[in-house]
């Protein structure tokens, strides 16, 4: 092979190379968000799960809306 090849082979695997890297910081970007918003929706229904934890008849009344939509589901 001549080095006209060489260089053509080495620049498509640098290209190769640079794609496979841009994706995977793009897949550890989005991993990173959807982590930080999971645990914030865990935070986000703790509370909820504590305030009706602390209020008997707002746990009952949301009892019965749950159990009403889920007949209509």
């Amino acid at each position: 092979m001549n080095e006209q090849t060489y260089l053509s082979i080495i620049t498509d695997l640098a290209n190769q190379l640079a794609n496979k890297l841009i994706n995977e910081a793009e897949f550890k970007a989005r991993l990173i968000e959807s982590q930080q918003e999971t645990a914030q929706l865990i935070k986000e229904l703790e509370i909820y799960r504590s305030v009706l934890e602390s209020d008997k008849d707002l746990k009952d009344l949301f009892e019965e809306v749950k159990n009403k939509n889920e007949v209509n589901a």
